[in-house]
C-alpha cells in the first residue's frame, strides 16, 4: 500500500491537464490519496501560523468551507487542524458558506452568488476561508467581502490550486500549487459530476461511447468500474 511518504507530491505543485480530442478544456484527475496529502502539507502551513500567532488577534479561531467546492478538502483539513493542532494553540471551529459559481465544467453561471449564509457566527473571530479552487478569484472575493460584513475580525483564505485569472485578483494565504486556466480540475468529489455533464458535450460533438471510453480512462485517468457503471447511462440519455 503506497503512503504519503512514498508520493512525488512535488509532481502536483504545477500539474497538467490532458488534452482531449475537440474539447478546449483540459482534464487533471485529481486521486483521494493525492488530495490527502496536499492537505497535509496546508495544515502544516496553517499549523506554523498559528504558532506564530498564538495568543495574537490573528490567531485563527474559525474555518467557513465553500460548499461544495471546500467541503472535501475542509473535512480533511479539519482532522489536522483541530486533532492535531500544535499544543497551545486555538482549536478552530469550522462552518460553512454556500456559494455557487459553476453549472458544470467550463460553465460559468452569469454571476458568482451566495446560496447558503454562514453557518456558524463570525462575530469578532479570525476566519480562514477555504475552497478547492481559485478560478477567477469571484468566489473568494464574494466570500472574503461577506464574512467581513458579517463582524469578522480578519478573514484570511486557503486553496489547493490557483489559476492565473485568479492570482491577478487575491493572493491566498495558504495554496499548495497552480495550474493553467483552461484546465478543469478533477477533485475526488466531481469525479462522476464532470462525467455526467462532459459526456453529453463530446456526443454532440461527434464522439462514440466507445471514443468517450477511450477519453475517460485512458487519456483522464477514471477508474474502468466507474466508466462501466456511468457511461451507459448518461451516453443513451444524452
Amino acid at each position: 500500500m503506497r503512503t504519503i511518504d512514498d508520493m512525488n507530491i512535488d509532481h502536483w505543485r504545477t500539474p497538467q491537464g490532458v488534452s482531449v480530442p475537440g474539447d478546449e478544456l483540459s482534464f487533471l484527475l485529481i486521486p483521494d490519496p493525492i488530495e490527502a496529502a496536499i492537505c497535509f502539507e496546508l495544515a502544516r502551513q496553517v499549523h506554523a501560523h498559528q504558532d506564530r500567532r498564538r495568543g495574537q488577534a490573528e490567531e485563527i479561531t474559525l474555518a467557513l468551507m465553500i460548499s461544495l467546492g471546500g467541503l472535501l478538502p475542509g473535512i480533511l483539513l479539519c482532522d489536522h487542524l483541530v486533532e492535531g493542532r500544535p499544543e497551545g494553540t486555538a482549536k478552530i471551529r469550522f462552518g460553512t458558506l454556500g456559494i455557487e459559481g459553476y453549472e458544470g465544467p467550463g460553465q460559468q453561471r452569469g454571476q458568482t452568488q451566495i446560496e447558503q449564509g454562514i453557518s456558524v457566527p463570525v462575530e469578532g473571530h479570525t476566519v480562514l476561508i477555504i475552497d478547492d479552487l481559485g478560478d477567477s478569484g469571484d468566489t473568494m472575493k464574494l466570500a472574503s467581502e461577506h464574512v467581513l460584513e458579517k463582524g469578522a475580525g480578519k478573514v484570511l483564505t486557503l486553496t489547493l490550486y490557483m489559476k492565473p485569472e485568479a492570482a491577478q485578483h487575491f493572493v491566498p494565504d495558504f495554496f499548495f500549487g497552480e495550474v493553467e486556466q483552461d484546465t478543469w480540475i478533477i477533485t475526488p468529489r466531481e469525479r462522476i459530476e464532470t462525467l455526467m455533464k462532459r459526456v453529453p458535450v463530446w456526443k454532440q460533438r461527434g464522439a462514440t461511447e466507445k471514443e468517450c471510453r477511450r477519453r475517460l480512462c485512458d487519456l483522464i485517468g477514471y477508474s474502468t468500474s466507474e466508466v462501466n457503471y456511468y457511461l451507459p447511462m448518461v451516453y443513451d440519455s444524452g
